[in-house]
């Protein structure tokens, strides 16, 4: 990540009087957003894409890990596979919704 435009925005801001100071103002703010979208939500909205394609790709006898940690094996689908069955232990199966999901296990 290279942060070299946020002194050169800090010292822009204070070296601007007057008009001067609105003008860089009005340049400094699309860039710190444009900033702001490539280093957080444009990886976010990556990261959150390719869990769902994990979550899609997943078949019974898969392992893997919900968000509260909880690692199982998947026994079944339901409701057009917005429902997963996990066997957590022997003769414990526990029902989630697919979206609880965080990872796959290896």
């Amino acid at each position: 990540m290279n942060f070299s435009l946020i002194p050169l925005a800090v010292y822009l801001a204070q070296e601007a009087d007057g008009t001067k100071s609105l003008v860089s103002t009005l340049i400094l703010l699309p860039i710190m957003f444009i900033m702001m979208y490539f280093l957080v939500i444009r990886p976010q909205r990556k990261e959150e894409d390719d869990r769902k394609k994990m979550i899609e790709q997943l078949q019974k006898g898969d392992t893997v890990i919900t968000n509260s940690g909880i690692h199982g094996k998947i026994v079944e689908f339901k409701e057009n596979n917005e429902i997963v069955v996990l066997n957590i232990s022997k003769d414990t199966n526990v029902t989630f919704n697919s979206s609880v999901i965080s990872k796959k296990k290896i």
